[in-house]
Order: C-alpha cells, then structure tokens, then sequence
C-alpha cells in the first residue's frame, strides 16, 4: 500500500461515506464532497467536526486507490468472517448450553416424577395396608363376638350335683373334722357344706363348680390333698359345662386365658375373690330338705350337711363360671410348669 494510505481497520469507511462496496470513484468522490462540506472545521465549529473531517479524507483516500481499497477490503472481510465464525461458534455453544439446561431440566423432571410417583404409590400401600388392617380387625372382632355369643350359647346349665366332690381316705391312718375338711378345701373355693361317713368318705360341697374344678384338677400338685385316696365328681362323671370347658381348652382358649391373666395381672387371691362374688349372686343349691334327698341318697343314714351358706344352682352366670375355670386351669398349669422348671434346677 503506497506511503500515506493507512487505514483504521476498526472504521467502516462505506458506512461512514455511505456508498456501496462496487460504487465507482465518482460516486464516492460526490459522496465524500457532501459530507466534508458539513463536517468542515471551517465551517462546523463542533469539537468534533475535525476527528470526523479527518476520517472522511482518510477514508476517501483509501477507496479511490486500488491498491489501499483492496488491502482495506482484505482486512474487513478477514474481519467479518472472524466474526461470522464467532457468531456461529456462539451459536452453537449457546444452542449446546440450550440443550444442556433441557436435558438437565428432564432429568430433574423425570426425577421428582418418581420421587412422586413413589411417594404416591408408598401412601396408596400404606393406606391399603391400613384399610386392610382395619378390616381384619372388624372382621376378626366380629367373629370373636360371634364365638363368644355362640359359646355363650352353648354352655350348659350347671346341676346342684356339679359343685360336689366325693372324696375318700385311708380312716386308720386319717380322721377329719367338717371344720378341718371345710378349712382345707375352702382354699380352692367357698364351702358351702361338708357330709362325712363312717367308712372314710364323704362330699364337699363348694359353693361354685369353679372351686369344685379347682380342687379336682390339684389333687396331684397340692400337697394338703396328697392324703386322699380319691377326689372325684360327686356323679361319678365330668359336668357337662367342665365338659365345655375341656373342649374350649382344644381350641386353643387355655391360651387366650394365659393371656387374659397376664394382661389383668390376675393372682390367685383375685381368682377367689371373683369366686365369692360369683357365689353370692347365684341361686342356692339346697332349697330346703327335700333337695337334700337326692344328693345324699348314697350315703344312707350319713350325718346331716354341715352348711356353710347357700350353694349355688349357676345359670344366667354359667358363661362367667367358665370363664374363671379356664382362668384358674391356666394358672394351675403355669404353677405346674414353673414347679417343675425349679425341679430341673
């Protein structure tokens, strides 16, 4: 390029005479004698009326020499494809970024859909898990009530001849009193009277079938009963509701009633208790000498009863009564157990 033609790269010297990049000399010349008329420090007395005179003459100077306005073409062009380049070099990256944050963002949409879903589909099993829990219980509380009305239903009435127990011992070895006999099974359950004979046998009378039960079923673990011979039903066979209970013991009830013991925190003493309470609600067993008859017939001329108060005739509390006998059979075997527990020791 011929001395005195330099050029500023960063000045758009078309833009700033408004020609084209193909005008000929004569338009540019025209062009450029237009503007420094306006722009003449001569005649523009703005501050920066002789910065902009100057780069019009530059800028007139360059494109009417060949040499200068290709070497100026040159370098624009080399500029504008650096540009283009970067434009598309951002392009890409933004349209790369673009894609980026999408797929960022569907990944954490996709995420907190199944965190979603999972929350949903954990509270749908837990609330499943809870219907079905509640109708279990319904229907396990409906059935047990049905079982308990139809046990309830079933138990027998119990006799006058089911709270009796006939007992015999060696006579050469033991005599007894009625208050002696009356004192020591008194601990299995109220006595309601005591009938002796001459050859060493007699009846007990119990106030309630439970302590008649009680006693039977601890002639082999108490040791105050190891002197009799025999302790047996006054009838020779079990009751019908002890029957009941034997069968209610089958079905797995001795564990629902170790459970109520130990759910209640029953004890010996309150089994008792309910007993006496039980007894004095029911109807007497000996409503006057001619209920005795039938009772004592096998006996011939034994001494009269010994009464301690009116035995009971159960019937509206059967269904109690073999509550408290399931009660005191399963307290009666875990004493049992724990005993020989102790032995093995």
């Amino acid at each position: 390029m011929p001395a005195g033609k330099e050029f500023d790269p960063d000045v758009d010297y078309y833009k700033l005479l408004e020609v084209e990049y193909n005008s000929t000399h004569e338009d540019i010349r025209r062009q450029y004698r237009k503007k420094a008329l306006k722009v003449h420090p001569d005649k523009n007395p703005s501050p920066d009326a002789a910065a902009l005179f100057h780069a019009l003459s530059q800028a007139y100077e360059v494109l009417t020499d060949t040499q200068a306005k290709l070497a100026y073409d040159n370098v624009i062009r080399a500029r504008v494809e650096r540009n283009k380049r970067h434009n598309e070099m951002d392009s890409k990256r933004r349209a790369a970024r673009d894609e980026l944050e999408a797929r960022e963002k569907a990944a954490k949409k996709r995420k907190t859909d199944e965190m979603d879903a999972e929350a949903k589909y954990k509270a749908e099993l837990a609330r499943m898990r809870e219907d079905s829990g509640r109708r279990m219980q319904e229907e396990e509380d409906e059935l047990r009530k049905m079982m308990e009305e139809e046990e309830k239903a079933e138990v027998p009435e119990a006799s006058e001849m089911d709270c009796t127990l006939k007992i015999k011992w060696k006579k050469k070895k033991r005599t007894f009193e009625q208050t002696e006999l009356a004192s020591l099974f008194g601990k299995f359950g109220p006595v309601d009277a005591i009938v002796m004979t001459k050859q060493g046998s007699g009846l007990v009378v119990f106030k309630s079938i439970v302590g008649a039960h009680a006693a039977l079923t601890s002639q082999d673990t108490h040791p105050d009963l190891a002197i009799f011979e025999a302790i047996d039903w006054a009838t020779g066979k079990e009751p019908a509701i002890v029957a009941k209970l034997g069968v209610a013991l089958k079905n797995n009830s001795l564990k629902t009633a170790s459970e109520s013991i130990e759910t209640s925190k029953l004890d010996y003493a309150t089994l008792s208790t309910h007993t006496s309470n039980l007894s004095s609600k029911s109807k007497p067993l000996f409503g006057g000498a001619s209920a005795a008859k039938p009772l004592f017939r096998a006996f011939g001329n034994a001494p009269a009863p010994m009464s301690f108060g009116n035995a009971p005739k159960t019937s509206d509390e059967d269904y109690e009564t073999v509550t408290l006998m399931k009660l005191r059979e399963a307290e009666r075997r875990r004493l049992a157990e724990k005993v020989r527990e102790d032995e093995k020791l």
